[in-house]
């Protein structure tokens, strides 16, 4: 009886240490995958440095000039979707960010104030999360809550506007005119001062 009791006992102990250790890689893993990410991003480009706009290929899609491709997502937390080409007639500013990249969080107030003093001027701004590099989408409804974004926040979950816009480096920013030209592509940080000069030259 002893014998048997000290067996379950070693048992079950194993079983909570193999449980364990398959808990800790797991989270080990994404860890690790969210860390590799972000360093990828930091290190190729997803930070404000002088000559950003060299890090993009010159044959990139969705340069100055050409019309903007088309796409429809869904918004953060809802069934609605928004489609590009129905903001047509607006300025409309398209931000690729994930939760986890420091520039994009650096940069989103200036998002806010520029969304809030420019709102009544035909500015749209639609902030695109890239889901596909999120570990979780309740990771991007805490980055919305922190800054109380009131702006667009739709969910790229099939990497379609990722793909389509050869999104490399995040954050990037496009500004799209009412016509649907993209006149804007900024890989890399942008602050306030920035967007209301690429807001005036193209007034």
């Amino acid at each position: 009886m002893r014998g048997r009791r000290i067996l379950s006992i070693m048992i079950f102990v194993a079983a909570i240490v193999i449980g364990g250790y398959v808990i800790y890689e797991e989270v080990k893993d994404n860890n690790d995958k969210n860390e590799q990410l972000l360093n990828d991003y930091l290190e190729s480009g997803g930070i404000e440095r002088e000559g950003v706009e060299d890090l993009e290929d010159d044959q990139t899609a969705m340069q100055p000039g050409t019309t903007a491709k088309d796409f429809t997502l869904t918004k953060l937390n809802s069934k609605e979707t928004i489609t590009l080409s129905d903001l047509r007639g607006n300025y409309v500013i398209l931000n690729m960010w994930a939760s986890w990249c420091p520039p994009c969080r650096d940069e989103m107030p200036d998002f806010i104030k520029f969304y809030e003093e420019y709102q009544d001027e035909n500015v749209v701004i639609v902030a695109i999360n890239m889901t596909t590099e999120e570990r979780s989408v309740d990771n991007v409804q805490q980055f919305v809550n922190d800054f109380n974004i009131p702006f667009y926040i739709l969910l790229d979950e099939e990497g379609e506007v990722k793909e389509n816009y050869d999104v490399h480096y995040l954050p990037t920013t496009l500004i799209i005119d009412p016509d649907g030209k993209v006149t804007v592509r900024r890989p890399g940080h942008i602050n306030y001062d920035m967007l209301v000069d690429y807001y005036e030259e193209m007034e």
